[in-house]
């Protein structure tokens, strides 16, 4: 499984969310299709009891969406209010590092954000291929 990125990343942004109404963060305008857990283990379900165990899939969720994007689908879902703040690169590679992920790691991170900075993210049609149903929405 190649997800784009999981929705249940965003999780890391609910202290900040409990706390007030700023999410700190950096390249808010960096588009993925975040992909939903439960259509990864759908995807993988299906597969093995299809007999297409080894195959490789490319998963996203139905929608490139933003940080920006998806910050405002909280808002909306929780009913309050909220805002991005951009953060420098500095911040934000001090952050992954507190928060674990290793130095190269952290520099893939950085390069694959940048160069989603004002694009689409691509849209595969997976989920439904494999599953025979939609996958979830980010809301």
């Amino acid at each position: 499984m190649r997800p784009d990125g999981l929705t249940t990343n965003d999780l890391v942004w609910a202290s900040q969310i409990i706390d007030g109404d700023v999410v700190r963060g950096r390249y808010g305008n960096a588009a993925t299709a975040p992909v939903d857990p439960r259509d990864i283990a759908a995807v993988a379900a299906r597969s093995l009891l299809d007999g297409r165990a080894g195959q490789g899939y490319s998963v996203t969720g139905p929608q490139s969406l933003t940080q920006i994007d998806r910050l405002r689908i909280i808002a909306e879902t929780i009913g309050r209010p909220l805002r991005w703040q951009e953060q420098s690169e500095d911040w934000f590679r001090d952050e992954m590092a507190r928060l674990g992920m290793p130095a190269q790691g952290v520099d893939d991170y950085v390069d694959a954000l940048t160069a989603r900075v004002g694009k689409t993210a691509e849209v595969l049609p997976t989920v439904e291929q494999v599953t025979g149903r939609p996958p979830f929405t980010y809301a």
